[in-house]
């Protein structure tokens, strides 16, 4: 005889599922949590790189709030350039001066950017969704993806740009839903501080921009007016200010050359670790609504950037966090527009519960390799230390020091006066006179100069571009005028070479 099943019944197994999606969700996110927490207590803990660029921005910073400036340009020392916007200089260094360790005060930075960020996810997801299992979602998808933890725990200026991307995107939000006009205002505000922390982060000024011009043309051109005006003339400010350094630096320097095979890997990895993601977020699509459009336009306009962006010689996986960030909302979104919680709660047959496969896939997945680069920082740790410790007697001499190791300049130096990488793009590219530096090599004027391969040795046939050297005129001024006085292996592999006494 066959069993009914009761209204009362069917809404006391729903209850019960719904009570063990919660416990679910919560214990993924206290997972998660011990991800963030262990990237902290790491951060807090290491004294060295994490990236080769990390050293990089901590020098930059501290040599800005010394005086000494950002944006030299191209033909003087400091043959380095200043890739991004003053904003994260000016805020790390001012953290550094006030006692702040050397690399702990641009990591802070962007660990706070990071919280602030996974904040902003939840309210973006929440102004368009009244569910709060897609705002949760959202937010563990956000706090789970494995690489944005990894650049939010780096002294670099990623997260910082995501988040005032991302404050931009939820103040737009609430102004398409309430109506208050200073929360556009305040879009616009933090789109131009997105920008002027890394140029590459346009797609939420955009996404917003074309959002109003579909949607009020009158109210879209004060915006984009208002926005262009004030950030032109920021721009045009902060080139004046260093005698057109800031367009050198930040605009002409930073077109590299491509290599394609880059955007294959970033692929690769995307794909591995962000396919449940996207997939999500793309079924989606397919459901979006106008109060979810300018999520999945932005998201869109971020995946663009990322796609034009990847293949530049010098990328790394830093340029995927804006797209999964926006990726992980719009996932959010569509486990809401797809009533994925109700179909599961209610044991529904539909394709829709099928979802839950990809999505843990993406959690398992990204917490697996967030516990892996913890460990990994915490073994490369002690490599790196005892690498610089061997270079400190060297690095510490009287005189000027040309090296490729940057880490000893940051704990021994404060300052840097040549970015090997930076230096061999820019004279490739014709934009950099070679003269100068070769003049000092032939001169001896280096007290110590710590290069990356033994130049007694053959060269390669064709270098690697993204292998910084010297060229070879100045390699040769280095054989014929300093000898190798020791190799330190290490993450670097440095060797040190000191002026001959003949």
């Amino acid at each position: 005889m066959a069993t009914l099943t009761t209204p009362a019944a069917g809404l006391a197994v729903a209850s019960t599922r719904e009570q063990v999606c919660r416990t679910a969700l919560r214990w993924i996110a206290g997972v998660v949590v011990l991800g963030l927490l262990g990237h902290f207590i790491v951060l807090l803990w290491a004294q060295h790189e994490f990236t080769p660029v990390e050293p990089l921005v901590v020098l930059h910073s501290n040599m800005f709030v010394r005086g000494e400036g950002l944006y030299w340009g191209m033909n003087r020392y400091p043959y380095t350039i200043s890739a991004y916007g003053p904003i994260f200089y000016a805020v790390s260094g001012s953290l550094h001066s006030l006692g702040v360790p050397a690399y702990q005060s641009g990591r802070l930075l962007a660990f706070a950017a990071l919280l602030t960020s996974l904040w902003l996810c939840w309210l973006c997801v929440g102004y368009v969704s009244p569910s709060r299992h897609a705002r949760v979602a959202g937010l563990i998808l956000a706090a789970s993806t494995s690489n944005t933890l990894f650049w939010g725990t780096t002294g670099q200026v990623d997260l910082l740009g995501c988040c005032f991307s991302l404050a931009a995107i939820a103040a737009f939000l609430k102004f398409r839903e309430c109506g208050e006009v200073r929360a556009l205002a305040l879009s616009g505000v933090f789109v131009i501080l997105a920008v002027f922390t890394k140029q590459t982060f346009v797609s939420a000024g955009v996404a917003i921009a074309l959002t109003l011009l579909w949607e009020d043309r009158k109210r879209a051109a004060a915006w984009i007016g208002g926005v262009g005006l004030a950030g032109a003339a920021i721009a045009f400010g902060l080139n004046t200010l260093t005698h057109g350094g800031f367009f050198e630096d930040a605009i002409f320097a930073n077109i590299n050359p491509f290599a394609w095979s880059k955007l294959g890997q970033q692929a690769q990895y995307l794909t591995l670790t962000g396919v449940g993601l996207i997939l999500t977020a793309a079924v989606g699509a397919w459901y979006m609504s106008s109060r979810t459009a300018p999520l999945y336009l932005y998201a869109g306009l971020a995946t663009g950037v990322w796609l034009a962006t990847a293949p530049k010689i010098g990328s790394d996986l830093n340029y995927q966090v804006e797209m999964m960030l926006a990726l992980s909302i719009c996932a959010g979104c569509a486990l809401d527009r797809l009533d994925f919680f109700g179909s599961l709660f209610t044991s529904r047959r539909t394709w829709v519960t099928l979802l839950q496969m990809p999505l843990l896939l993406h959690v398992a997945l990204n917490v697996l390799l967030t516990f892996r680069v913890i460990a990994e920082r915490a073994i490369l740790e002690p490599v790196r230390a005892q690498e610089t410790a061997a270079l400190t007697p060297y690095v510490s001499k009287a005189g000027r020091v040309l090296s490729v190791q940057y880490d000893s300049l940051v704990h021994l130096r404060g300052r840097i006066e040549i970015e090997p990488l930076i230096y061999s793009l820019l004279v490739r590219a014709g934009l950099t006179n070679p003269a100068p530096l070769l003049r000092d090599l032939e001169t001896r004027q280096f007290a110590i100069v710590i290069l990356g391969e033994d130049i007694s040795a053959p060269p390669p046939a064709e270098r690697d571009l993204e292998y910084g050297t010297l060229t070879d005129a100045q390699l040769g001024a280095v054989r014929d005028n300093y000898k190798l006085v020791r190799k330190v292996d290490g993450p670097t592999n440095a060797y040190v070479y000191e002026p001959r006494n003949d």
